[in-house]
């Protein structure tokens, strides 16, 4: 499949949001009845939110989150009264020792 020119100077560009919204466009039928400024404002409109994602992506796994990784694990226990207590407990701490059962 050859490539369009513009296509090859987006991605040169870094602009990789307008590039993917310009091969969508190219590929859609419904885009010929858009004016060049509809057209224009919804690849500059991917691009913003690739950017936003992209920037988001970062701060998130740049981030310190002080909860663990590993979901916490809930179990129901019935009791010698016919009542029940929900009980939930993370496998470790964040030091590394084992976690205490939160029961409710």
């Amino acid at each position: 499949m050859l490539t369009h020119p513009t296509l090859d100077q987006l991605k040169a560009l870094n602009l990789d949001g307008m590039a993917d919204a310009f091969v969508e466009l190219q590929n859609q039928a419904q885009a010929a009845e858009l004016s060049h400024a509809e057209w224009l404002a919804l690849l500059l409109d991917r691009e913003a939110a690739n950017r936003n994602t992209r920037r988001f992506q970062i701060r998130l796994r740049s981030a310190k989150l002080r909860h663990s990784q590993r979901p916490s694990r809930t179990s129901t226990t019935a009791r010698h009264d016919g009542s029940t207590r929900r009980c939930s407990s993370n496998s470790r701490q964040a030091n590394g020792s084992p976690s205490t059962a939160i029961c409710s």
